[in-house]
């Protein structure tokens, strides 16, 4: 988060975080000569948007707005609320989600990761998808998804921090397609998360989109809890796909907790509800957002393999994918 001495540095986490961790940031902050504030809050049943009923909002939104660099901990993030709006909105907060960061995930997925060779990938990735306008992916799961992308838009490089504004844990390089050219069928087989009833997933859970809104979802068990909670909200705009990501952080496994799960090396993920500013596109409101992982794609980008059943292929990829993969000291 490159912080500076004498900036005040806001850690929120609640009652589902890793609180020993959460401590463990806050003396790291001290040692950089910061001023850190460590809070927690009980851990509300939603999240975003959703969760603002049962928060302390004015309490938060003062902490974390008048704070240099916010380090979000949460179990049930604070993205999206009113909280993460107003502290955007007045452009002075550094901000990274690392929603239910615990220390075995912090040390395989930063602490251990060759950081410099990861951004470079990263970087090499968002050229390449912000050059290729048609897309098309399929996965052994099911999934067979066609969507356009706007040249105009951003294609975010997460972990690169620069300024104000959002950022998220290193490993993830995501987009807002063009919402009305989404088609097909996305079948999460990875994870899914919220609702907390899911996470890891036991059966797939399939998704037939059109012209960028979720028509039905099909599948067992997991696919009926899945359904319910995304009417419970009575939103339709938590029907519309959001964003999609790569995953390419080295030392992510798949554990249930999206954080971790979206950002393995060779995942695609999809974001459902609501969508973040920073993506440039409709700037879609909705109650909530939940995410879900499809395992190895195979990715095409204007007729050029880009990942092939979760392996990237692009030469351009190959060539700097060796150093990435490994970890510092190894």
């Amino acid at each position: 988060m490159k912080v500076k001495e004498g900036e005040t540095v806001a850690i929120t986490c609640d009652t589902e975080s890793d609180w020993e961790f959460a401590t463990e940031v806050e003396r790291a902050a001290t040692a950089l000569g910061s001023r850190p504030i460590l809070v927690r809050n009980r851990a509300p049943p939603h999240v975003g948007r959703a969760a603002e009923p049962y928060l302390p909002l004015d309490s938060l939104t003062g902490v974390v707005a008048n704070s240099d660099v916010w380090v979000e901990l949460n179990g049930k993030w604070l993205l999206y609320s009113a909280v993460y709006e107003e502290a955007m909105r007045r452009k002075r907060t550094r901000y990274i989600c690392l929603v239910g960061m615990n220390r075995d995930m912090a040390v395989r997925c930063v602490g251990e990761v060759n950081v410099p060779a990861v951004l470079r990938f990263q970087r090499a990735l968002q050229g390449i998808t912000k050059s290729s306008r048609s897309m098309h992916y399929t996965t052994p799961a099911g999934s067979d998804v066609t969507f356009e992308n706007d040249p105009k838009r951003p294609v975010l490089v997460e972990g690169d921090v620069s300024g104000p504004g959002e950022y998220m844990l290193l490993g993830q390089v995501d987009w807002a397609p063009l919402e009305e050219t989404i088609n097909g069928t996305i079948v999460y087989d990875g994870s899914v998360n919220p609702p907390d009833e899911l996470g890891l997933l036991k059966e797939p859970v399939k998704l037939e989109v059109r012209n960028g809104k979720v028509t039905s979802v099909q599948g067992g068990r997991s696919a009926k809890i899945y359904e319910k909670w995304l009417g419970s909200f009575k939103d339709e705009n938590m029907y519309v796909p959001a964003h999609i990501s790569y995953g390419c952080n080295p030392g992510a496994k798949l554990t249930g907790n999206v954080l971790e799960d979206e950002r393995i090396w060779g995942v695609l993920e999809w974001g459902l509800g609501n969508q973040s500013e920073t993506f440039g596109a409709r700037s879609t409101r909705a109650a909530s957002h939940s995410d879900g992982i499809t395992l190895r794609p195979t990715l095409v980008g204007d007729g050029q393999l880009v990942i092939k059943d979760g392996k990237y292929v692009n030469p351009e990829l190959i060539s700097i994918a060796g150093p990435a993969r490994r970890r510092s000291g190894s």
